[in-house]
């Protein structure tokens, strides 16, 4: 995909400020996390990525919400709070025991925990190739020529 410098450098800042103005923080690059490092989960990214397609008319019919994020019912249900509240007393003896003996192994260092979803976070990069393209693409799946 051929882009001018000029138009890339518009894309860049307009989505630049328009992340930073609905997260409250700052971008710092390209790889920029959505959810982990901007802190948008569940409904907020929900919502912020419904107004970046509304705004920037994008076609994201190919985007799968579920393969990105977790929804704000898999992040904070009963389960999820329950097994928390139960491992807590043996994650706090563990890292108690790490602390004074740092080389030893305890049997409950975090594998008895369920392992997290691996989830495709959208980045700063992917949100300017889906402006630039006028459709849902990731950064990594797309060759940009200034």
């Amino acid at each position: 995909m051929k882009v001018e410098f000029n138009q890339l450098r518009k894309v860049y800042k307009e989505v630049k400020d328009f992340l930073e103005n609905a997260s409250g923080d700052n971008v710092n690059g390209l790889n920029t996390k959505i959810a982990e490092d901007l802190g948008l989960w569940g409904g907020d990214n929900y919502f912020l990525l419904e107004e970046f397609v509304t705004k920037n008319n994008l076609n994201f019919d190919k985007f799968d919400y579920s393969q990105h994020f977790e929804s704000e019912g898999v992040l904070f249900n009963g389960s999820n709070a329950l097994i928390g509240l139960l491992t807590l007393p043996f994650l706090i003896v563990t890292r108690i025991i790490k602390w004074i003996f740092p080389k030893i192994n305890t049997p409950f260092d975090n594998s008895f925990l369920p392992k997290k979803n691996e989830k495709i976070d959208l980045t700063f990069g992917d949100l300017i190739v889906c402006k630039l393209k006028g459709e849902f693409c990731l950064r990594k799946n797309t060759l940009i020529e200034i």
